[in-house]
């Protein structure tokens, strides 16, 4: 190892590993990993996530911008979109998993197609909520619907 690589190694800054505290973090974290799936946000993305993170009660009372702050540097500590998933659907309750789904799906479909990573991502969410299919199915067919022309 030459003297560059050892300082380039070590100068290196590796992102801790997030800790969600909470529904209003996870369901943003969750958001963006859906959002990241096929590799980057997009402008329509963040308008949809702000957007939606303004107008839920679930965010009454809570600094958004901050906590879009937090999670754009979360987001870069997993190892993929699909564990970020994962270790935040314990966090989404009951009564929003189904919102919560259609939110990214929305999401993922905003611009009327669907990359591989982005069916990936949505099919692994849509188990770990426990989505049934043919509810996923509906909210699907809509979006694809509401976003047709938006490309």
């Amino acid at each position: 190892m030459g003297f560059f690589d050892k300082l380039f190694t070590a100068a290196a800054v590796q992102p801790k590993k997030p800790i969600i505290n909470n529904e209003q973090e996870a369901f943003l974290t969750i958001l963006a990993a859906c959002g990241s799936a096929d590799g980057d946000i997009e402008g329509e993305e963040w308008d949809t996530i702000y957007d939606t993170l303004f107008q839920k009660k679930l965010f009454n009372g809570v600094d958004i911008w901050s906590l879009i702050d937090e999670c754009k540097a979360n987001i870069k500590g997993y190892d993929s979109m699909a564990t970020a998933v994962s270790e935040c659907t314990p966090l989404i309750s009951a009564a929003n998993k189904e919102m919560v789904f259609a939110v990214c799906a929305d999401l993922v479909l905003i611009d009327g197609i669907i990359t591989p990573g982005e069916q990936a991502i949505i099919e692994h969410l849509k188990g770990l909520l426990g989505v049934s299919d043919e509810l996923s199915m509906i909210i699907v067919q809509a979006m694809l619907v509401r976003n047709m022309g938006n490309n």
